[in-house]
């Protein structure tokens, strides 16, 4: 929080400063316009980077929620200059695998899954500068799923020769209410912040896990449904650098 603070203040202290034409000195328009599309990324690693460069510490960071919207890449089309369209996306594939070798036995672990989120919405903005602020709300859909697996070669050091736990099918709803701020720094490209807080309803389906034994035919014991639904804390999402073209 105080770092946003900081950060606000200096974009308001920039604001002040400049004389706050709209436009470049080759005619280049800073704020979006009807009919202008844009595309938004999170910028935190960039603040990061920034920092490092100026003090030398390792350890800089920009605020973030630990929330998928915060690593999204966001899609705009202005319908008027002070009105968008948006499209939220964040399609997450994965898989990981770590040996360990003993001198008995190799264990061998296996993570893999996806998570795919979509989104749609809508943004209303204010300001006649160059500093901008903006309000809005996306509909969200979730998709996810995600398996263990443990294979083992040495039948004296487990009970089993192989064991896998898959989670079922998890399914997410949400409505995600923002409220931002953002300063064109160049023509159509600008830095910001926005907060949100969103409800959201997520249903994961039976999960199961396959225990393959040394002797004998591998069992299966299913695990049970569940379901949820949260309101969720206003916090920074995440530092933004969007480009509108």
């Amino acid at each position: 929080m105080k770092k946003l603070l900081t950060i606000s203040f200096a974009l308001f202290a920039l604001n002040a400063a400049n004389a706050q034409t709209l436009t470049s000195k080759k005619g280049e328009a800073y704020l979006p316009e009807k009919g202008d599309w844009a595309i938004g990324f999170n910028a935190n690693n960039l603040f990061r980077y920034v920092g490092n460069a100026f003090n030398g510490n390792t350890n800089n960071a920009a605020p973030s929620l630990t929330n998928w919207v915060s690593n999204s890449i966001v899609g705009k089309k202005f319908t008027t200059a002070n009105t968008a369209y948006r499209v939220v996306a964040n399609i997450g594939f994965g898989t990981e695998t770590e040996t360990d070798e003993q001198s008995s036995n190799t264990n061998k672990y296996t993570e893999s899954g996806f998570d795919v989120s979509l989104g749609l919405g809508k943004e209303w903005r204010r300001g006649k500068t160059r500093l901008q602020g903006y309000y809005g709300a996306d509909v969200l859909l979730n998709v996810n799923s995600s398996s263990n697996k443990e294979t083992n070669t040495n039948s004296t050091s487990t009970s089993f020769k192989e064991r896998k736990d898959k989670d079922g099918l998890g399914f997410g709803i949400g409505v995600n209410g923002f409220l931002g701020a953002e300063y064109f720094i160049f023509p159509k490209i600008s830095i910001g912040a926005q907060y949100q807080y969103g409800l959201t309803v997520s249903m994961q389906g039976a999960g199961e896990l396959t225990t393959t034994p040394w002797t004998g035919a591998a069992t299966t014991s299913k695990g049970s449904r569940t379901s949820s639904i949260g309101l969720g804390n206003v916090g920074v999402a995440s530092m933004n650098l969007t480009l509108h073209f």
